[in-house]
């Protein structure tokens, strides 16, 4: 996968799960498994300039993923507010 469709399922991936969140719903495990692929692969194709955002965005969203496994939504809400500081952070620093 190109890094064009990479970032925009990525993307796709995070909104999905941000309205589940929004609507203080969970996101179904399947859909955070999805997402947190998508994160590791972005950060396997890193460059080295913000490969170390691309690694604790990864790691964020793994974290995330264990909460929705165990039920946590204000954990959860609280892991997207630190997932979206942290894209905010990444996509103003760099850029494609």
């Amino acid at each position: 996968m190109n890094f064009t469709a990479l970032k925009q399922n990525l993307q796709e991936a995070y909104d999905a799960i941000v309205a589940k969140i929004n609507d203080n719903q969970l996101p179904e495990v399947a859909e955070v498994n999805t997402f947190v692929r998508l994160t590791t692969q972005m950060h396997m194709t890193a460059d080295e300039g913000w490969v170390d955002q691309a690694e604790d965005f990864a790691h964020l969203a793994t974290e995330f993923l264990q909460a929705v496994k165990k039920g946590q939504l204000e954990d959860a809400v609280m892991l997207i507010e630190s997932l979206n500081e942290a894209q905010t952070y990444c996509h103003r620093t760099f850029k494609d």
